[in-house]
């Protein structure tokens, strides 16, 4: 039996930190989210006990685990992409929200299948050092050499200019795949869409993963997934960020709430809202920021999209979609696409 890759390489990794994770800046961006009452999705996974309780949330809930069909819709979409690349001689993957980096371990292989004489490089980015490690890991051990591999620690949502960021990991000479798995529900398209735009030239290809409504009745469809938010695992996940930092449990209520998007986009989001029931004083590094009964506090929002909507979208920053896959439940897709050339 063959060593690990990963195990065997013992040289020391070179990881790139954006100031948008030094300490000062992440503490300063968990006192914006108490004083603003709108949680940064990042400190849901802050934690030991807030990422166990996310992966109970994740194994119970999640299409990927609970649907198998899923695997097929990025087994197709991989191997799409694959095949637009056959003849490229060399591909570098920046995966953006990287997480454990599954899922860019079978693209990166799939591309290697379908040519083996490519060079392969593999940029993983997420907020998490530990986990963009983990993905780099899963990189190497599908080939990927060490030296292809520049992870990076940075928060997207706090990175102005994500186009600024990269350039210096980047690698001008390869055709790029910007991957956006899992991230597109915790965004307003008005923030993301134009950074994944601007990473993209015009012979890059893009792979982005989006939660859908299910069925033909949009308002119907997102309705029908509220049971996925609205449980006790999701409920207990949610409430530890504000447990963590001094909340009781009788301080408020969580309630679970259907919007329109504030950027009059037509899009529709669940949304996880607090209402304190009894003055509530949480503290971080000696501050107190204090909630009065019937104040609220928003822990969480996710879009679900449809292929229509989200091709509607990404049309005015010349995004465009040349397939898409969409498992039997109908709530998870994966969709092809690049920019288009004025």
């Amino acid at each position: 039996m063959s060593a690990d890759p990963a195990l065997c390489d013992t040289a020391p990794v070179a990881v790139l930190m954006h100031r948008s994770q030094f300490p000062a800046a992440v503490g300063d961006a968990l006192r914006a989210s108490l004083r603003s009452r709108e949680m940064n999705h990042k400190f849901h996974y802050d934690t030991t006990r807030q990422t166990l309780r996310w992966l109970r949330v994740h194994e119970a809930f999640s299409p990927a685990r609970t649907d198998p069909d899923c695997g097929r819709i990025y087994s197709q979409a991989f191997s799409a992409a694959a095949v637009q690349l056959a003849t490229a001689s060399a591909i570098e993957v920046v995966s953006l929200g990287c997480g454990g980096g599954k899922k860019d371990a079978a693209l990166l292989t799939e591309l290697r299948r379908a040519n083996a004489a490519c060079r392969l490089r593999y940029v993983p980015a997420d907020v998490s050092a530990g986990l963009v490690l983990i993905a780099r890991d899963e990189a190497v051990a599908a080939g990927v050499a060490p030296e292809d591999c520049a992870p990076v620690v940075f928060d997207l949502a706090l990175a102005l200019d994500w186009a600024a960021t990269l350039p210096t990991v980047l690698d001008s000479a390869s055709t790029r795949i910007v991957c956006f798995f899992g991230m597109l529900p915790n965004f307003t398209p008005g923030e993301v869409l134009p950074q994944l735009a601007a990473l993209l030239r015009p012979s890059d290809l893009l792979l982005v993963s989006a939660n859908l409504a299910p069925g033909d009745d949009y308002a119907a469809g997102v309705t029908r997934v509220m049971p996925l938010y609205d449980n006790p695992l999701t409920r207990d996940w949610l409430w530890s960020v504000l447990q963590d930092l001094g909340a009781e449990p009788g301080d408020g209520k969580m309630e679970f709430r259907i919007v329109v998007c504030p950027e009059n986009t037509g899009l529709l989001r669940i949304e996880a809202v607090v209402t304190f029931l009894r003055d509530c004083r949480l503290s971080f590094e000696g501050e107190v920021f204090g909630y009065p009964p019937g104040a609220e506090f928003r822990l969480l929002f996710s879009y679900r999209h449809t292929p229509e909507r989200l091709t509607v979208l990404c049309r005015p920053y010349d995004l465009i979609f040349t397939d898409h896959w969409r498992n039997g439940g109908g709530d998870e897709g994966v969709f092809l696409g690049g920019r288009k050339t004025r």
